[in-house]
């Protein structure tokens, strides 16, 4: 995938702060399902072009390497996450106040064969006017359009298919969701869902994910991992797959890409650069030495 031709790949979100007071140190860490997908890009050899909502405090080096154009909003999302009773529960402490539109796009920016969307708010950005911007294959990162912020900010899951998830999908675009997200819909409701797209993937950890599409159901294996940090495995798995799919690797060959980009990524903290499939390969062979060795 390193020869994929520059600007090729459009990703646009929103960047994010993200505080978790119950950690040690409390400070926050950069975030948001974009800096994600940019990082899963670059381990993929893929530069992207990559439109951003951020605030003038927003800390952007997950995207080194790529082609940014920022489009400047009065505050950065800011979540504030705590984990009560092993569940998360989420506060939007500061919102960007904007909606990026197609128009917001550079003018030397077309051509577009992939694009990876990552609205973390309903009013984060135009979907459907992105999502036409594909040649081929689109990725909507859903969860932003299932989420409906509260007036003292707490962040609350939506349990059925919003209408403005249900206006921004068409026949061409994969959608990604978690199974947490989708775990009280209504019977049926995916398989709606996936009728009106391409496909529909639900992210379950360590289980793996399950793939709906054309009427087929197909699991995908998650790799083995240990966790230090499962924030945005989501994104880039979601990120890995569309790019791996688009690049002509089948269903199988695309979900083993994506677990296993997911895996490293859980093993860092943030938006951390993540390793290469050649160089995670190299790592994983160089501890089986390791193990033979002491072994012997």
């Amino acid at each position: 995938m390193s020869g994929a031709r520059r600007g090729a790949l459009l990703i646009a979100g929103t960047v994010t702060w993200d505080r978790f007071p119950d950690r040690a140190g409390g400070e926050p860490v950069p975030g948001g399902a974009v800096s994600y997908a940019a990082r899963t890009a670059a381990a993929l050899g893929v530069r992207a072009r990559i439109l951003v909502l951020a605030g003038p405090d927003a800390d952007l080096d997950a995207f080194e390497g790529h082609e940014v154009h920022v489009v400047t909003a009065k505050a950065t999302l800011t979540h504030e996450h705590r984990f009560i009773e092993g569940r998360r529960r989420q506060r939007a402490i500061a919102v960007p106040g904007h909606t990026m539109r197609a128009k917001d796009l550079p003018r030397r920016w077309d051509g577009f064969e992939t694009v990876v969307l990552g609205p973390l708010t309903p009013n984060d950005l135009d979907v459907p006017a992105f999502a036409a911007l594909a040649s081929g294959e689109s990725a909507l990162l859903a969860q932003g359009l299932q989420r409906r912020i509260a007036a003292d900010g707490e962040v609350r899951e939506a349990a059925e298919p919003t209408d403005l998830l249900l206006w921004a999908v068409n026949g061409r675009m994969s959608v990604f969701l978690s199974h947490e997200e989708t775990a009280g819909w209504p019977a049926g409701a995916l398989g709606a869902l996936a009728a009106r797209t391409r496909r529909v993937v639900v992210t379950d950890g360590a289980l793996g994910a399950t793939v709906i599409e054309g009427g087929a159901t197909t699991e995908v294996r998650a790799v083995e991992a240990d966790p230090i940090d499962t924030t945005g495995a989501g994104d880039v798995f979601a990120t890995a797959l569309i790019l791996a799919l688009g690049r002509g690797d089948d269903l199988e060959g695309a979900g083993r890409v994506a677990a296993t980009l997911a895996a490293a990524a859980v093993g860092r903290h943030g938006a951390a650069p993540l390793l290469s499939l050649e160089e995670l390969a190299g790592d994983a062979a160089g501890r089986g030495r390791a193990m033979e060795g002491g072994a012997a």
